[in-house]
């Protein structure tokens, strides 16, 4: 607090005690007076000043409003929320304590009353909150286009709410609708003058827009960094990060583009929702099958059948080796089923393992089998008619899990040289979890990439598995050969959609990858090699230089 904030409130709080010197119950001065004692931490005298209005006019809804904040800010959610859900079912269905319990829902992760909250008053109530906050859940279910009406009807009841501009422009670049994307930025800069990320979507469409050094004009900006730098919130300073970094890696600034993905991925991982996340946890997972694969002699092919899925194929990878570009294809065909980027299976693997030790693997029975097919089959709209594809890319932790559950699937493994891999994962901004904290920098991505790539050919050997290996180079280098081989090894038969498949993926209403940008245009070479540019890159090679053999690099 400032020197002349302090002040304030000290003037405003002797104002407000000489008029209760004189009227003991006038409504605004306690008021007034609660919400100072809230700024100063006395949550008990604010308690006492809300409760005392309340007993003066309970129909005046800011006492129980700030009463019930003050609940919430202590922990007491229920207390918090049945303050107003006592006034609106005894007093009044005031909007402003409708939409505070809707905030309440939100902040506590309460999404099943949240949405009942939203449906009971959002078609007899005007509220930019409400409209806003069921666009928000529609986005959460990835059903954008929906969201995107909610988002513009809360819009239209109140013009002036970041949030909604600020979801809209996010969708519009991640479905490369740059001029819709453009236009609204027009609109948020005449609304939003003094709104640094108006500065940054600006850039950002400069930046897609190929106009790189108009983009590092704005990001460099004296004022500009200034500002990001300081008030940005941590996914917004996030994204200014990556921004220039990715901006100065296309001006050919790659030792400053480098410190910038460093210096990202290290504020990230300092962030307090991203602290629990540990590079360990995972590394143990792939020891510990390491260990019992290098202890348990070779498996003959299994002979369980169960449910018939033989049309189910698991595309898996290091993360950045061309999943999603192998993914974007093959969803151009007729007679394909491609789910989005979900751990399907993952989730059943953990539920498997709550009771059960790794050894357990070899002998699940076949009712055991068959109750964990039918739990993934029911985990999506499945098409027997289709082929079904599920691309996760660090599946391939869980190929043993998969061959045991699922022998008949097929396997594609997709291949890209491991130090274009490693530069991409260093440099991409992913949604932190326990795999992607391990791309921190360069030595760990290389760790992490031979400790996945040495349990991945156990599996191979343990269970004796057939796959086909697409290198990302020849999809690009050799498009027609390539993809003819992954079609025949799907029994799929070549259609003309296949040669425009960025077309199809323009038409998908969200991508769940990093890649959104990138699988939306035609072929393109420009990556391939992308970490001869980088120092730090070149003198890792040495560290996965057995992979480079292996897969002829």
């Amino acid at each position: 607090m400032n020197k002349n904030s302090g002040n304030e409130i000290s003037s405003d709080k002797n104002l407000c005690i000489q008029i209760l010197k004189k009227n003991p119950n006038n409504y605004e001065a306690l008021l007034k007076l609660g919400l100072i004692d809230i700024k100063e931490n006395n949550y008990s005298y604010a308690k006492d000043k809300f409760n005392k209005l309340i007993r003066i006019n309970k129909k005046k809804y800011e006492a129980h409003l700030n009463l019930s904040n003050l609940f919430f800010l202590e922990g007491d959610i229920v207390k918090a929320n049945n303050i107003l859900k006592n006034y609106i079912n005894n007093i009044e269905e005031n909007i402003e304590i409708i939409n505070s319990l809707a905030i309440n829902f939100l902040n506590s992760n309460d999404f099943k009353n949240l949405e009942a909250h939203i449906a009971k008053y959002i078609n007899s109530h005007e509220s930019h909150i409400l409209c806003y906050l069921k666009g928000f859940i529609l986005l959460q279910d990835d059903k954008i286009y929906e969201s995107e009406s909610f988002f513009k009807k809360s819009m239209k009841i109140n013009n002036g709410f970041w949030n909604n501009y600020d979801f809209l422009l996010k969708q519009y670049e991640k479905q490369s609708r740059l001029e819709d994307f453009k236009n609204l930025v027009k609109t948020a800069k005449k609304i939003f003058k003094n709104n640094i990320m108006i500065s940054y979507y600006e850039s950002l469409y400069l930046f897609r827009k190929k106009n790189y050094k108009d983009a590092l004009d704005i990001l460099i900006n004296k004022e500009n960094k200034k500002t990001f730098l300081s008030s940005l919130s941590n996914s917004n300073l996030s994204d200014y990060l990556h921004l220039l970094s990715r901006v100065y890696e296309k001006l050919g600034f790659y030792d400053e583009s480098y410190k910038l993905a460093l210096n990202r991925n290290k504020t990230v991982l300092n962030f307090n929702e991203n602290k629990s996340f540990k590079k360990e946890i995972i590394l143990e997972t792939i020891t510990t099958y390491k260990n019992f694969f290098k202890k348990n002699k070779s498996t003959s092919k299994q002979i369980f059948d169960g449910i018939d899925h033989s049309n189910l194929t698991f595309i898996i990878g290091f993360p950045r080796s061309g999943t999603t570009l192998l993914d974007t294809i093959l969803r151009s065909h007729s007679k394909t089923m491609v789910l989005e980027e979900e751990p399907y299976l993952l989730d059943i693997r953990h539920n498997y393992y709550k009771n059960h030790q790794l050894s357990d693997i070899l002998n699940i029975s076949e009712d055991e089998k068959i109750q964990m097919q039918k739990k993934y089959i029911n985990s999506f709209e499945y098409k027997a008619d289709k082929i079904i594809i599920d691309k996760y890319p660090l599946n391939l932790i869980e190929l043993g899990f998969i061959k045991t559950i699922f022998p008949k699937s097929k396997i594609v493994l997709a291949i890209r040289h491991p130090l274009d891999c490693i530069i991409s994962c260093v440099m991409t901004s992913f949604k932190m979890n326990e795999a992607m904290v391990n791309f921190e920098d360069e030595k760990t991505t290389a760790h992490f990439y031979n400790e996945c790539f040495d349990l991945l050919f156990r599996y191979v050997k343990f269970y004796k598995i057939d796959y086909l290996e697409i290198k990302y180079e020849n999809v690009i280098s050799n498009f027609k050969n390539e993809i003819n081989n992954l079609l025949k090894y799907l029994n799929l038969d070549f259609e003309e959609s296949i040669n425009n498949f960025h077309k199809t993926a323009m038409l998908r209403e969200k991508i769940n990858t990093p890649s959104y940008d990138q699988v939306t245009q035609p072929i393109y070479s420009s990556s391939i090699n992308r970490y001869k540019n980088f120092t730090e890159i070149k003198n890792i090679k040495d560290k996965v230089n057995y992979w480079i053999k292996t897969f002829s690099y």
